[in-house]
């Protein structure tokens, strides 16, 4: 049996739909099971998950949105597969009918919580695929599994900048995808100089914050190592020896969680009750009574990150175990 997995979310979402994978995987264990997404996200972290991955932009999709004729070779590529879960298309009226008329093993599902919704995506992953299998009550925790070889890549790397692996390793991660979902520089540079007391610091910049992780590596000094635009595989390589990890509501918090490393995860205007991420070991801190934004309700003027100080990021840390107390 062949099964195609069709999913258009960024690396957080694809982290979050890891559970539902394994959950597929149980069910047809003889199965191939092939995942067509962003290939630089799915290729990094889906080890284990997916026998092949796919870019999901190099399949026909389009031509499933519009009513008309299916040309013979897109018709023989999707019955290639026995089943099709398709996280992508959901709500477009003739996806659906196209797809299911092309084929009698298609499932077309919505991941995304709607307006009163409490269950977490994780579980909308899981719910999804309720016509092949009865889902269980817990959800399994997602985790990326890096080999040997890619570990010693990580730490070879960090030896390079400097890190010989005689102190802890902290990351910090403080860019995200919008400003509103990031706890303010100031706060990182404060965290950063109390973790300098005890350990190194990883600082990670990604493309959507030119600069950010460059100027507070700049400031904190030797012993912060920048890891600028590293490709996916190798940050989580990297990632894999930090003691801790700190960052925002981003792709790379749900990295670290899979890594199953310490994390201490900071939400702003989204709600960790959907978005979280999954791990032994992490922390959501969200203060969002005392920001009027999300009181209100409101789509702009969130000071939610700013109502979370940094002396209760530092307590977090502390009850992850590291070597000595930042906060005594």
């Amino acid at each position: 049996m062949q099964i195609l997995v069709l999913h258009p979310g960024a690396l957080g979402d694809i982290i979050l739909s890891l559970p539902a994978l394994q959950i597929l995987r149980e069910k047809f264990p003889n199965a191939g099971i092939t995942l067509a997404a962003d290939i630089d996200s799915a290729g990094a972290i889906a080890n284990g998950y997916a026998d092949q991955i796919l870019s999901l932009s190099s399949l026909p999709l389009h031509r499933l949105f519009r009513s008309g004729t299916i040309p013979p070779g897109d018709e023989l590529l999707w019955r290639s597969y026995d089943r099709i879960i398709s996280w992508t298309g959901f709500g477009a009226e003739a996806f659906a009918k196209q797809f299911t008329r092309l084929h009698p093993h298609v499932l077309v599902a919505a991941w995304k919580p709607e307006v009163g919704d409490g269950r977490h995506v994780a579980r909308l992953f899981i719910d999804s695929l309720r016509p092949w299998l009865i889902p269980p009550p817990a959800i399994p925790l997602p985790e990326i599994r890096l080999d040997a070889a890619a570990r010693l890549g990580g730490a070879e790397w960090l030896r390079e900048q400097g890190w010989q692996g005689e102190r802890p390793l902290f990351a910090l991660n403080p860019g995200a995808g919008s400003a509103a979902k990031r706890w303010p520089p100031s706060r990182f540079l404060e965290l950063g100089q109390r973790l300098r007391t005890v350990g190194d610091l990883l600082i990670i910049e990604g493309p959507a914050e030119p600069g950010l992780g460059r100027d507070l590596a700049g400031e904190l000094g030797p012993g912060a190592y920048l890891a600028a635009n590293l490709p996916l595989r190798s940050l989580a390589a990297v990632l894999s020896h930090c003691r801790v990890f700190v960052g925002n509501d981003s792709g790379i918090s749900h990295l670290a969680a899979g890594l199953r490393i310490g994390c201490v995860v900071l939400f702003g205007p989204t709600l960790p009750e959907h978005w979280g991420p999954l791990g032994p070991q992490v922390t959501v801190l969200r203060d969002a009574g005392n920001c009027v934004a999300c009181v209100q309700e409101t789509g702009a003027g969130h000071a939610c990150l700013e109502c979370i100080p940094t002396e209760a990021v530092g307590k977090q840390i502390d009850r992850l175990g590291v070597l000595q107390r930042i906060y005594p």
